[in-house]
């Protein structure tokens, strides 16, 4: 029997997808009634997995197009056009008379058909030199029609969708979208991204054409109690027991339910305790050892930032979470209330920071924790 990886750092699936009932509930019911989402959260907090969970959930066709690796507008052509030939693949067959029907709807896109014992396979082939807004447009039009002569819904889940928004002259592409979104019936849109400035450009901003299409899912850090539910469970599975409550808090106040690093603190407990459930120093070394690990990473992480952006992001990682322009703060770091300000602004922007009823915080725990750790007396 296959073991179970109950702490992915990837895709979560099966037994391994922890909780957020309520946002698998609002999704779920949006893809039945066929209204598009955004969905938004930091980086690696889960976002693909709830959205994959719930499409498998709600068993109904779907194509997954990530958008991560796209550098141009062409890239996001080439990932969109593939999505778009992968799902019309997924809900054809040798059977049906769709090829001559669809054929008079393509006009900047040559079409190729592949007939073979696995059904119908499409190759849509771009004129050359032609907008990418365009074909994006007559593609996923296409898609729409397809669906509605087969009288069935799909989804198209574009992820990272944020990389469309920092691209040059990328309205064109978020029209052509819109254009086909808010005529469809049979296809459905789910974006989700992390960037949540240039998403809310691009989904706020009354100018956008993407401006109010979307139900909104924001997802926030899971709850302690229901990571204690889960945690019991899996060592149960494990050990035969449940947690020590001082180890699951120390997990918790390390990683501050951070869902990826969670699951690598977990997993490293489940890797080198294999016989018996580790105590919570044990815990605190191996999140330790984490941080030496990754000090290359996090260096690169940080090597972008500008000496006064390090400073507050240190002092923020200390502690100082209110009254950053104040006398102190300013005598401290030998910086104005404007540079601060500045430096306030960018880190948001670039989300190495959030708010909190008005208290700043690290996003990432990893960082924060370095921080801590290389430079304990710099504030």
């Amino acid at each position: 029997m296959q073991q179970i990886n109950y702490f992915p750092l990837g895709i979560a699936k099966g037994e391994a997808f922890c909780n957020r009932i309520s946002k698998r509930k609002q999704l779920i019911n949006n893809i039945v009634k066929g209204q598009h989402t955004i969905v938004i959260s930091p980086r690696r907090y889960g976002k693909s997995s709830l959205v994959l969970y719930s499409l498998d959930e709600s068993e109904v066709v779907y194509e997954h197009v990530d958008l991560f690796v796209a550098v141009n507008a062409k890239t996001i052509e080439d990932q969109i056009l593939k999505g778009v030939k992968n799902l019309i693949a997924k809900v054809s067959t040798v059977h049906e008379q769709i090829i001559g029907f669809i054929k008079n709807h393509i006009f900047t896109l040559k079409s190729k058909w592949i007939i073979g014992t696995d059904g119908v396979n499409i190759q849509l082939i771009p004129d050359k030199d032609c907008d990418p807004a365009l074909i994006i447009m007559e593609s996923l039009q296409i898609l729409e029609k397809v669906l509605e002569k087969k009288q069935m819904k799909a989804v198209f889940f574009i992820d990272e969708f944020q990389e469309i928004g920092v691209l040059a002259n990328s309205s064109g592409i978020e029209g052509a979208i819109r254009h086909v979104a808010q005529e469809s019936k049979f296809l459905c849109f789910i974006f989700s991204g992390s960037n949540r400035h240039v998403l809310s450009a691009m989904f706020d901003d009354r100018k956008s054409p993407l401006y109010m299409l979307c139900d909104r899912i924001t997802l926030e850090r899971i709850q302690e109690d229901d990571y204690k539910i889960y945690f019991n469970n899996v060592a149960k599975k494990t050990w035969g027991q449940n947690i020590h409550p001082t180890v699951i808090e120390e997990i918790m106040k390390l990683t501050e339910r951070h869902p990826y690093y969670m699951n690598v603190l977990c997993d490293k407990c489940l890797t080198y305790y294999t016989n018996g459930i580790p105590e919570a120093k044990v815990v605190s070394r191996l999140w330790h050892d984490y941080i030496l690990q990754e000090e290359a990473k996090i260096a690169k992480d940080l090597s972008s930032l500008n000496t006064s952006q390090r400073k507050i992001l240190i002092a923020i990682s200390h502690g100082a979470s209110t009254e950053l322009t104040s006398k102190k703060i300013l005598a401290r770091f030998n910086l104005t209330g404007a540079a601060i300000t500045k430096s306030l602004n960018l880190l948001e922007e670039k989300d190495y920071i959030n708010k909190n009823n008005r208290e700043y915080f690290v996003v990432d725990p990893l960082i924060k924790s370095s921080l801590i750790l290389f430079y304990p007396n710099m504030f």
